[in-house]
């Protein structure tokens, strides 16, 4: 065989690899299974992104599934009443408390048991942010929220680092992205791969620093 043909059949290969992967992967992402929402957790986390995030989060905060939220890397310019007010706008308006009406009380959520994180710049930094918060509350088990195709990449990498505490996926889903019908829309196709290649990168990082903390371990 000659070195032409190798290579070819190594990109063949290669390429076969990813396409598998990407396909199992977006099953995962289109199969999550539906959160419970009678399951209380110590505290709930959300991770920035999204509305959709934002909103399915508070409303689970003000359900009493959880006693406090943290939104998880939050820009240094946003504040608890510049949220409060864009969520009060974004949400259905029979859905928000009124004098005439019970409903959510935004601000007054706001007030009482939203913290803000603001040093997350990725998922792996809002996993450290996460968890240092629920660690300095004395939390054993977390909520989290992010977006369905957000959300095997930010499990590797909050449990990764949660020890003993529990981590209860809560997978929302985005209006904008067509996760069952992927194939017909390349918008979507390279929305996704582009994720699966995160993803796998956070895999394989994990791998690695396992692979050096072992290392470290046996040196005498």
């Amino acid at each position: 065989m000659t070195l032409m043909r190798r290579l070819l059949l190594v990109v063949l290969v290669l390429g076969l690899l990813l396409v598998g992967g990407l396909m199992r992967f977006v099953d995962t992402v289109a199969k999550l299974p539906e959160p419970p929402v009678d399951q209380r957790t110590d505290g709930i986390v959300v991770l920035t992104g999204g509305s959709a995030r934002l909103s399915t989060a508070i409303r689970l905060l003000d359900t009493g599934l959880a006693e406090r939220l943290l939104i998880s890397g939050v820009s240094t310019g946003a504040s608890k009443a510049s949220l409060a007010q864009s969520l009060s706008q974004s949400l259905p308006e029979h859905l928000l408390a009124r004098p005439d009406r019970p409903g959510i009380d935004v601000p007054a959520l706001f007030e009482c048991c939203v913290d803000l994180g603001f040093e997350a710049t990725d998922t792996a930094g809002n996993a450290v942010e996460a968890l240092a918060w629920a660690m300095g509350r004395d939390m054993h088990s977390l909520r989290l929220v992010t977006a369905n195709y957000h959300m095997p990449r930010a499990l590797v990498e909050f449990r990764r680092l949660a020890g003993n505490t529990t981590i209860l996926p809560h997978p929302v889903r985005p209006d904008f992205l067509r996760v069952e019908a992927w194939w017909r829309h390349r918008a979507d196709g390279l929305f996704l791969l582009g994720e699966y290649s995160k993803y796998v990168a956070a895999l394989i990082r994990m791998r690695i620093e396992d692979q050096i903390d072992d290392w470290l371990k046996a040196e005498p």
